[in-house]
């Protein structure tokens, strides 16, 4: 679940379990997964050479994290 005041800012994502069980909201992974995008898309341009491939790395795994919420949720 991500809070958000719209087009002025967000909290970062928050996890809920209720009874132990994750929550999953599907427009908010939607969004945030799309966030995940939009940010790779400003700041790849201004990695390092030397630290492209670990950040890569890094935003697959947000992307794979956001792709697998998105198919959990109803």
């Amino acid at each position: 679940v991500a809070v958000r005041i719209y087009q002025s800012a967000h909290t970062n994502p928050i996890f809920v379990k209720v009874d132990g069980k994750p929550i999953y909201e599907k427009k908010s992974a939607q969004w945030c997964r799309e966030a995940v995008d939009q940010c790779w898309k400003m700041k790849s341009p201004r990695f390092k050479v030397n630290e492209l491939q670990a950040a890569q790395k890094g935003y697959d795994y947000a992307r794979d994290v956001y792709d697998s919420i998105i198919k959990k949720a109803k």
